[in-house]
């Protein structure tokens, strides 16, 4: 069921890799399952099962509630079960420079933050973060899109348009259009002669 995300806050892990695909996220042999829980033990299962440093985190099972990442993650296959794994793992928000454009979409659908900022922002995110060491905390808040460093210090962030309402709303893509229903008719009524193969046939 969806939820209204208004703030997230909690540990953070760092992924210093540009180009993070979905199939590095979450690897084909899993995409067999049409639920959304039980895959966070399958994430990056292909780098831990490599012994890739970068994840370590998911290796040692430790909880993380924002990651922070650099360009383009997310990229590849549009698979939303990636998304799914991040979800059931813990993690509510990513912060990345840039992110690839559906797996993007597929997060806001799922109730992950996914938070772009810029390189001067991403520079000193991370400087804070390596100063305050592995039990690091991060909290972003959407009312202002701002993001809170270990430090004290509030940096901006940017969501892609139509991305809050999305996400602090409790309703999906379904019950948000249903709430334009009476315009949707009236549009169908102020056009319908002039495109008649629209009308309703008998």
């Amino acid at each position: 069921m969806k939820k209204a995300v208004h703030a997230v806050a909690g540990p953070t892990a760092v992924l210093l890799r540009d180009d993070i695909d979905t199939d590095a996220l979450l690897p084909a042999e899993f995409l067999k399952v049409t639920t959304r829980t039980g895959l966070g033990r399958c994430l990056f299962a292909d780098w831990v099962r490599a012994g890739h440093p970068e994840v370590a985190f998911v290796a040692a099972g430790r909880p993380v509630r924002v990651l922070v990442a650099t360009r383009n993650f997310g990229c590849g296959s549009s698979r939303e079960h990636a998304v799914w794994a991040l979800a059931d793992y813990g993690v509510e928000a990513i912060v990345a420079l840039s992110f690839g454009d559906i797996f993007r979409n597929n997060c806001a659908k799922n109730d992950v933050v996914a938070a772009t900022v810029s390189p001067q922002v991403h520079a000193r995110l991370l400087e804070s973060l390596a100063a305050a060491g592995t039990a690091a905390q991060l909290s972003l808040t959407l009312a202002d899109l701002t993001l809170h460093l270990p430090d004290g210090q509030a940096l901006p962030f940017a969501l892609a348009p139509g991305h809050a309402e999305q996400l602090t709303s409790a309703e999906d893509d379904i019950a948000r259009t249903l709430r334009l229903d009476d315009a949707l008719r009236a549009h169908e009524a102020r056009v319908a002669c002039d495109t008649p193969w629209l009308l309703p046939q008998s």
